[in-house]
């Protein structure tokens, strides 16, 4: 007995001395994560004069127009305070625009206008491509899981069929990606096998001249 309590003790003891592991942190592991993704559809934005939060609005005003600012809090997880702002600026930069709402006078109802749409729609193919990036490093039966795990801390409750298709979608390239050097090996083994043909014919006929000289 004194044995099994000396080795709880010298457990814990041991736990208390590893400290804090940034390694096993959730929450550091997860910003880490989030940079990576910035990193690799900064240029795409950038380009365009827009950050990632942006983006975001005009992704969901692109889908939806006419939306009032508490629904893009919903939609996009900006806090109410950081999206007004946002909103402010990107309205007197020409992205959007902001009118009565129909519904409800106190309210704004939030639109995207031309160069809006024109930043939103240049913008969108960088963005997939580093989403896709980023997927790929996801082992394929475990994308659900991971994406719906992302929603779950931070996403929309409405995230799950989108969630099934966007996995899909990358399953896809992948598989194309996959199949395309099968296809070149299988076209090289053949280019191969018509060489060894080719010069065995050759072969057998020098072979048949010398026996005639």
């Amino acid at each position: 007995m004194s044995n099994t309590s000396e080795d709880k003790d010298a457990m814990s003891a041991e736990q208390e001395n590893a400290g804090f592991e940034l390694a096993a942190s959730p929450s550091h592991l997860l910003h880490r994560a989030q940079q990576s993704a910035v990193n690799l559809s900064a240029s795409a934005l950038s380009e365009q004069g827009l950050t990632l939060r942006q983006f975001a609005v005009l992704a969901a005003l692109a889908k939806e127009e006419g939306q009032s600012q508490a629904s893009l809090v919903d939609k996009t997880g900006i806090d109410r305070s950081t999206l007004a702002d946002m909103v402010g600026r990107m309205e007197r930069a020409g992205y959007i625009k902001r009118v009565e709402s129909k519904e409800d006078r106190r309210a704004k109802a939030v639109s995207l206008m031309a160069k809006g749409r024109k930043a939103y729609e240049a913008a969108l193919p960088g963005v997939e491509a580093a989403d896709k990036e980023v997927l790929s490093l996801i082992r394929a039966n475990r994308r659900v899981g991971f994406l719906a795990s992302l929603a779950s801390i931070g996403g929309p409750e409405e995230a799950e069929p989108v969630i099934e298709e966007k996995v899909e979608e990358t399953a896809d390239e992948d598989t194309k990606a996959k199949d395309k050097p099968k296809k070149s090996k299988a076209k090289a083994d053949k280019t191969d096998k018509n060489a060894k043909a080719s010069k065995s014919k050759s072969d057998k006929k020098k072979k048949k001249k010398k026996k005639k000289k």
